[in-house]
């Protein structure tokens, strides 16, 4: 792969802004860079203005590239200490809580969770949000493969999961316990609604600013008593620490303030 220089990568830059439903100012450069150039190899590419020219009259690549820089893997119960503090020092203190998991990717955390308060045989809601659309898809169907759910404790793959050729889906029962939504966090509006925000390893690729907005933005969806999880490598930016105070700094996990 040629060295660029960032005039090349702004010409990829305007076509994302021009012709795909995405917002490449709201992230940091280098992990979207990085992204590019992933696509870049994978399709024989090495110059930026080849694959300029290419997004404009591929909607097949564009798509492509959009799942690429939107993409966030996750699987069941990862970081299992997060969920261990969630399960006996957070959720049984709360009542019918309602859970929000904001870029949920393929829905492993947000049925994480369900499973948690189902244990805990609770009454709650959770919603499942994510900006990529296909993302979304697959988490309504429930359907992981075995790297999915690697971590996932024997006794809840037996008790919550039903083996199909695909690999393990969901059962119905807590299927129908989450909604899922496609969501820019750019667009949040929601109000003094949750009890529980849990935002992983989503923030760290985004700027300071939009980190800034969307934290303001968690703030006002929360109830007065909520609580907010982030990723095990992502901390508060400074300017929002007077709206935050830390629970478990192991864990990433605040309360309002």
């Amino acid at each position: 792969m040629k060295n660029f220089n960032n005039r090349d990568f702004d010409k990829v830059i305007e076509v994302i802004k021009d012709f795909m439903d995405f917002h490449p100012e709201n992230y940091k450069v280098k992990p979207l860079a990085r992204r590019v150039r992933s696509r870049m190899r994978r399709i024989g590419v090495e110059d930026y203005d080849d694959y300029a020219m290419l997004l404009r009259s591929s909607k097949g690549e564009k798509a492509k590239l959009k799942d690429a820089l939107t993409i966030n893997l996750t699987s069941f119960f990862r970081n299992k200490t997060v969920f261990e503090t969630l399960k006996t020092e957070i959720l049984p203190y709360m009542k019918d809580p309602a859970i929000w998991s904001a870029g949920c990717a393929n829905g492993a955390e947000p049925y994480a969770l369900a499973i948690l308060c189902k244990e805990l045989n609770m009454n709650f809601s959770v919603l499942g949000t994510d900006i990529d659309k296909e993302s979304i898809k697959e988490a309504c169907e429930g359907i992981y493969d075995e790297m999915a759910v690697k971590e996932l404790p024997s006794y809840y793959k037996l008790k919550y999961f039903e083996k199909v050729d695909k690999g393990y889906k969901v059962i119905k029962e807590i299927r129908d316990l989450v909604a899922f939504r496609n969501l820019d966090l750019k667009h949040v509006n929601y109000k003094n609604r949750f009890d529980l925000v849990v935002c992983r390893n989503v923030l760290i690729y985004m700027t300071k600013e939009f980190q800034e907005k969307i934290l303001k933005s968690f703030s006002a969806a929360m109830k007065e008593n909520g609580y907010l999880v982030l990723g095990k490598v992502e901390s508060l930016p400074n300017s929002v620490r007077d709206i935050y105070k830390p629970v478990s700094i192991r864990d990433r996990i605040y309360a309002r303030n």
